[in-house]
């Protein structure tokens, strides 16, 4: 799993906003997908016959794995037994699962208990960013690509998921190549 690269540079050696020196430059804005971002949990889930079989949740390198090299995260299987993995496995009870088919399908585990629940909602759920009937249901069609348009459009936006509140930001999805590019309105200063 690759990270997702945000689309401006930002300020490494002060407060790292990002300014308006766009780093994605050989990015197809005008043929991708923008959708909203997300924030929760990046799962992993295997579906076998609409039946969850495997429960992953993503791992980031630590401070020396990052020095030896490694700067993509991974993905690990959760533990059912685990404190901290408790609230992913409600989620994974909280979704239906009729229209996922066979295969190992990222996600976003989202509700109450997981990150601070920024999208207002009751539960939790798991939402299946990498199937296009699900992610049809978090595009914004008018998103802005350039710095200052960006800046002021993305705060006065609403979740088209959760319950009165604001978006974290958009990930362009690009249908042909596949390749993503993200932002936050926290990205901003």
């Amino acid at each position: 799993m690759e990270k997702i690269p945000t689309i401006f540079d930002r300020n490494w050696k002060g407060d790292r906003k990002v300014n308006a020196t766009l780093v994605v430059t050989d990015f197809d804005f005008e043929d991708a997908i923008a959708t909203e971002k997300l924030d929760g949990m990046n799962v992993r889930i295997t579906v076998r016959n609409h039946t969850v079989v495997r429960v992953e949740k993503r791992r980031n390198p630590s401070k020396t794995q990052k020095s030896q090299g490694i700067k993509d995260p991974w993905y690990v299987d959760a533990d059912a037994n685990a404190p901290g993995d408790k609230y992913l496995f409600e989620a994974v009870e909280g979704t239906d699962f009729s229209e996922v088919p066979d295969g190992e399908w990222s996600a976003e585990a989202l509700g109450e208990k997981i990150q601070g629940n920024p999208l207002n909602l009751k539960g939790h759920t798991l939402f299946f960013f990498s199937l296009e009937h699900w992610k049809a249901k978090v595009i914004f069609v008018d998103a802005p690509t350039d710095f200052e348009s960006l800046k002021n459009w993305l705060p006065a936006q609403k979740s088209r998921l959760g319950n009165d509140c604001g978006i974290e930001g958009i990930v362009w999805h690009h249908p042909k190549t596949g390749r993503m590019c993200k932002i936050k309105v926290k990205d901003f200063g």
